[in-house]
Protein backbone atom coordinates (compact mmCIF):
# COMPACT_ATOMS: atom_id res chain seq x y z
CA UNK A 1 0.00 0.00 0.00
CA UNK A 2 1.02 3.56 -0.62
CA UNK A 3 0.85 6.42 1.86
CA UNK A 4 -1.65 8.13 -0.45
CA UNK A 5 -4.17 5.36 0.23
CA UNK A 6 -4.06 6.15 3.94
CA UNK A 7 -4.18 9.91 3.31
CA UNK A 8 -7.29 9.39 1.17
CA UNK A 9 -9.06 7.57 4.00
CA UNK A 10 -8.37 10.41 6.42
CA UNK A 11 -9.45 13.00 3.84
CA UNK A 12 -12.71 11.13 3.31
CA UNK A 13 -13.34 11.09 7.06
CA UNK A 14 -12.85 14.87 7.08
CA UNK A 15 -15.28 15.26 4.15
CA UNK A 16 -17.86 13.11 5.90
CA UNK A 17 -17.70 15.26 9.03
CA UNK A 18 -18.00 18.40 6.90
CA UNK A 19 -20.97 16.98 4.99
CA UNK A 20 -22.75 15.96 8.17
CA UNK A 21 -22.14 19.42 9.60
CA UNK A 22 -23.62 21.02 6.48
CA UNK A 23 -26.70 18.81 6.70
CA UNK A 24 -27.02 19.71 10.37
CA UNK A 25 -26.93 23.40 9.49
CA UNK A 26 -29.45 23.13 6.64
CA UNK A 27 -32.13 20.99 8.29
CA UNK A 28 -34.41 22.01 11.11
CA UNK A 29 -33.57 19.48 13.82
CA UNK A 30 -35.03 18.78 17.21
CA UNK A 31 -32.68 19.06 20.16
CA UNK A 32 -32.47 15.27 20.33
CA UNK A 33 -31.68 14.96 16.63
CA UNK A 34 -29.07 17.68 16.89
CA UNK A 35 -27.45 15.90 19.84
CA UNK A 36 -27.36 12.60 17.94
CA UNK A 37 -25.71 14.21 14.92
CA UNK A 38 -23.20 15.91 17.20
CA UNK A 39 -22.45 12.53 18.79
CA UNK A 40 -21.99 10.98 15.34
CA UNK A 41 -19.54 13.71 14.32
CA UNK A 42 -17.66 13.27 17.59
CA UNK A 43 -17.45 9.50 17.06
CA UNK A 44 -16.15 9.95 13.52
CA UNK A 45 -13.56 12.43 14.76
CA UNK A 46 -12.47 9.91 17.42
CA UNK A 47 -12.15 7.27 14.71
CA UNK A 48 -9.98 9.68 12.69
CA UNK A 49 -7.69 10.12 15.69
CA UNK A 50 -7.43 6.37 16.18
CA UNK A 51 -6.60 5.86 12.50
CA UNK A 52 -4.00 8.62 12.36
CA UNK A 53 -2.31 7.03 15.37
CA UNK A 54 -2.59 3.51 13.95
CA UNK A 55 -1.58 3.97 10.32
CA UNK A 56 2.07 5.00 10.85
CA UNK A 57 2.52 2.07 13.23
CA UNK A 58 1.30 -0.77 11.02
CA UNK A 59 4.23 -3.17 11.11
CA UNK A 60 3.65 -4.69 7.68
CA UNK A 61 4.13 -1.35 5.88
CA UNK A 62 7.49 -0.43 4.43
CA UNK A 63 9.61 1.92 6.49
CA UNK A 64 9.26 4.65 3.82
CA UNK A 65 5.46 4.51 3.91
CA UNK A 66 5.42 4.51 7.70
CA UNK A 67 7.77 7.52 7.78
CA UNK A 68 5.60 9.41 5.26
CA UNK A 69 2.48 8.69 7.31
CA UNK A 70 4.13 9.67 10.56
CA UNK A 71 5.32 12.95 9.07
CA UNK A 72 2.01 13.79 7.42
CA UNK A 73 -0.16 12.95 10.40
CA UNK A 74 2.16 14.74 12.84
CA UNK A 75 1.57 17.91 10.81
CA UNK A 76 -2.21 17.50 10.80
CA UNK A 77 -2.71 16.86 14.50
Amino acid sequence: MQAEDFFRVISEVDFICDDIGEIKDQVNLTKSENNKISQAISSIEKARTILTDLFPNIKSLTEDVRADLESEFADSC
